[in-house]
């Protein structure tokens, strides 16, 4: 866990190091791509569950605005418009040349640095896999709060939560618990959410949980969380590989999720 949280605005969005050399840029944009070429079609499922899951028949009538919110590559956006045609898609992440060229048809960009003083105000908010992400969650979601066009706008999280592996390992295999923690929480995923610590932040930001699930959900093959985890016996590997196949079943491993504005903090009309 990164805690306690940094208290100072300065340290709240953690950034690689600006890159200005052009190779290097074509390089860290393949790899991107790579990624997506592995793990598309589990996230084009992810993804239209997510949609789904906030976005209903009614919304596909009016012309949303829906920012994607740490939105990477940009994939999401074409899931979006193929289920909700009217919709307009606007896309910020930390590292503004995530956006795939393939998908930049399909999304608004705003640049990072412009985002907190852009007066773009919105539908919807999707966070996917992103609040494990960030330094200081409370300031984000305030942030995102702000941005909803009413007291009708929507806030989606999907983040990783924890479950009954993490106090089992802990208890009987220290070894075992730090290879769990090593594939789920390291400098880029800065924390596992409980459900109430979950809910603490939500309230502190000003926002209310409206529809709460916790479901199972990967965006890789077993393989990739498995060398995450530097697990190299082969009977743990093919243990691995049983669980991932029985996870819908056994393991609520991520939080999804619709927040609104609580009532002392509704955005002016």
């Amino acid at each position: 866990m990164n805690y306690p949280y940094p208290t100072s605005s300065d340290d709240i969005y953690p950034c690689d190091k600006e890159i200005h050399n052009s190779k290097e840029v074509d390089y860290k944009k393949k790899q991107k791509l790579e990624w997506h070429l592995k793990s598309g079609a589990l996230n084009h499922h992810n993804f239209t569950n997510m949609a789904l899951f906030v976005l209903n028949d009614a919304d596909r009538q009016r012309e949303i605005k829906i920012l994607d919110y740490g939105g990477g590559g940009g994939q999401f956006a074409l899931v979006v418009k193929s289920l909700f045609p009217l919709s307009q898609i606007y896309l910020v992440d930390i590292i503004d040349y995530n956006l795939l060229d393939q998908f930049k048809p399909l999304n608004h960009q705003i640049m990072f640095k412009e985002f907190i003083s852009d007066d773009t105000l919105f539908d919807v908010i999707f966070m996917n896999d992103v609040l494990e992400h960030v330094n200081d969650p409370l300031c984000v979601l305030e942030l995102l709060r702000k941005k909803l066009v009413d007291s009708n706008g929507r806030i989606f999280v999907d983040t990783p939560c924890q479950f009954w592996i993490y106090p089992i390992t802990k208890l009987f295999s220290k070894k075992l618990h730090t290879k769990v923690l090593r594939g789920t929480v390291d400098y880029d995923h800065q924390q596992i959410w409980s459900k109430s610590s979950f809910r603490y932040v939500v309230n502190k930001a000003g926002l209310r949980v409206e529809k709460y699930l916790e479901t199972s959900e990967f965006t890789q093959g077993a393989e990739f969380y498995l060398d995450n985890m530097h697990i190299d016996n082969p009977a743990l590997r093919l243990v691995g590989k049983i669980f991932y196949r029985l996870a819908k079943l056994i393991a609520k491993n991520k939080i999804m999720t619709i927040l609104k504005p609580s009532s002392a903090f509704i955005p002016k009309q």
